[in-house]
């Protein structure tokens, strides 16, 4: 979880057919008369009916997948909302440190031994007001100066969870599972660039630094697909823990909202310190 959470085809283009310049040079009439006949079949496939019936269908998902996905997706709202909560909490009366840190390893490892659905979604919504406290130090420091990278960065943040889940449940089923192994690959990579930083006192900060920041970014933006298949997977295999499934995507919004905070944050510095070098 650590490792998760961290300090984080060319597209189709519309062709036109030219049957007179590829029949030969017949002369000019040849080739007007293709293009001709290559713009009208252009201009008709925006003449075709739009079948907006075909927007809500879902490749291989039944009702079964369906009302576990809205119990997940339910759920990590109620999540997200404790996360607010939990920075609230933070920004009143200090709690975040190392204490807090320690609990939500805690209540996101006890999790797994809990059995009772009651008692599993309140350990579910703790994490969540943990996860929050964790990060309002960051939050509250980006929202004195720059309170809308806050605002973008979560809009962002939904946008891109939409959008790779999206593909996720229009996909073919199992076709993204394939990136587990190199997913994982990259999460035992930054941990071993960590170990090694450390042992090298800190030689390789900076590019540690670049590297849990935007290739972190990269691998949980995969971890959005590769979860969304897993759990669409688990409940065919009748496995339908939606509380397990809705702290795996948790960790996934979090992870990429603190880096895409950082980001922008660091954009931002970036340009004020070439308009004060450009000034001297």
């Amino acid at each position: 979880w650590y490792a998760r959470w961290g300090p984080l085809s060319q597209a189709p283009s519309q062709k036109m057919q030219f049957g007179g310049m590829h029949g030969g040079m017949g002369g000019m009439g040849g080739m007007h008369g293709g293009m001709h006949g290559g713009m009208g079949g252009f201009g008709s496939s925006f003449n075709r009916p739009m079948n907006w019936s075909a927007l809500g269908k879902f490749g291989d998902i039944d009702e079964k997948v369906k009302r576990h996905l809205l119990r997940v997706y339910a759920t990590l709202c109620g999540g997200l909302l404790a996360a607010a909560l939990g920075v609230y909490v933070d920004a009143k009366f200090a709690v975040n440190g190392l204490m807090t840190q320690l609990c939500l390893l805690g209540a996101i490892v006890g999790l797994n031994f809990v059995k009772d659905i009651y008692n599993r979604l309140v350990v579910f919504c703790v994490a969540g007001l943990l996860m929050g406290c964790n990060m309002s130090p960051l939050l509250m420091s980006v929202a004195m100066f720059h309170p809308d990278i806050i605002i973008t960065a979560f809009l962002g943040t939904c946008v891109i969870f939409a959008c790779f889940s999206g593909a996720a449940l229009v996909a073919k089923r199992r076709h993204y599972l394939y990136l587990g192994g190199a997913l994982s690959s990259a999460i035992s990579l930054m941990m071993t660039m960590r170990f090694l930083n450390f042992v090298m006192g800190g030689a390789l900060s900076q590019g540690m630094f670049f590297m849990h920041l935007y290739g972190g970014l990269l691998v949980f933006m995969g971890y959005i697909i590769f979860d969304t298949q897993m759990i669409i997977e688990d409940v065919h295999n009748n496995r339908s823990d939606f509380v397990a499934h809705a702290m795996q995507l948790f960790i996934d919004f979090v992870a990429v909202f603190v880096r895409l905070v950082t980001i922008l944050m660091r954009n931002i510095d970036q340009k004020k310190r070439n308009k004060n070098s450009n000034r001297r």
